[in-house]
């Protein structure tokens, strides 16, 4: 990346985490903020860890089946063990997805040589359930484009997962039979896992082989989660939120 491009993640990158720092969202997004490529987002994701590390786990998804993965690694310091409360001081939106988590047992750092789908799921220690909050340093988040919401670290706001999941023995784990998400009194949400990425194991490779290299790859203690099982629902402060998935158990803590 020559120095331009590097100047322009750079400013990129401070913006958004000073977005992040006054809780105040982004109502004016110049086009010489937005990333023009999928390395300036990532890059710029990487800017934004520098300030907000260490890395506490990934989101990685695929629009569908199909369509090339994307990623973004998670702070540590928004990630809580059930029955853990998010702190509120810098949520929003509020948008509560139900997921599959995968917490990691071992390193899986770059490498020459690609993982095979065996090795990855060796490292992979325990299967859980976890629910994203996904939030936004925009004010309108749907109109700044895909790879300005990919840099924001792909919406992520904090992350709640089981402290302790089922054993990561059969890979069946990945494709559960239904899902559940109730926020509050709302009318819960059950039925069958609709995440459109499809094999989350093509996504694991992907993230492993290529997605998580511009963090410093996978480690140890991280937890993956792959894309939202349900529709998202938003709450509100002071909101229980009740989440379980087939197999794998249930989550629940007051979203503050």
């Amino acid at each position: 990346m020559n120095a331009s491009l590097q100047a322009n993640c750079l400013a990129t990158a401070q913006r958004l985490l000073q977005a992040r720092h006054e809780n105040r969202p982004v109502e004016d997004w110049p086009d010489a903020l937005r990333p023009n490529s999928f390395d300036q987002a990532y890059g710029v994701q990487a800017l934004q860890m520098a300030a907000l590390g260490p890395v506490g786990g990934w989101k990685v998804g695929a629009a569908n089946a199909v369509a090339p993965p994307t990623c973004a690694p998670l702070p540590l310091r928004f990630r809580y063990a059930s029955p853990s409360t998010p702190a509120g001081e810098n949520l929003s939106l509020r948008g509560m997805e139900v997921e599959i988590g995968l917490i990691l047992g071992q390193d899986l750092p770059p490498s020459d040589a690609p993982y095979s789908q065996e090795q990855v799921w060796a490292a992979v220690r325990e299967v859980c359930v976890a629910v994203e909050i996904v939030e936004s340093r925009f004010a309108h988040r749907d109109t700044v484009g895909r790879l300005s919401t990919l840099a924001d670290l792909a919406s992520h706001g904090a992350l709640v997962h089981q402290a302790h999941g089922v054993v990561a023995k059969d890979m069946a784990l990945l494709k559960p039979e239904w899902a559940c998400l109730q926020v509050g009194q709302q009318a819960p949400l059950q039925g069958p896992n609709q995440n459109p990425a499809g094999d989350v194991m093509r996504l694991l490779l992907w993230l492993a082989n290529q997605g998580s290299h511009h963090c410093g790859g996978l480690k140890q203690g991280q937890v993956i989660i792959t894309g939202t099982c349900l529709p998202m629902v938003q709450a509100a402060p002071g909101e229980r939120i009740y989440a379980a998935i087939a197999g794998l158990g249930e989550l629940d803590f007051i979203c503050a």
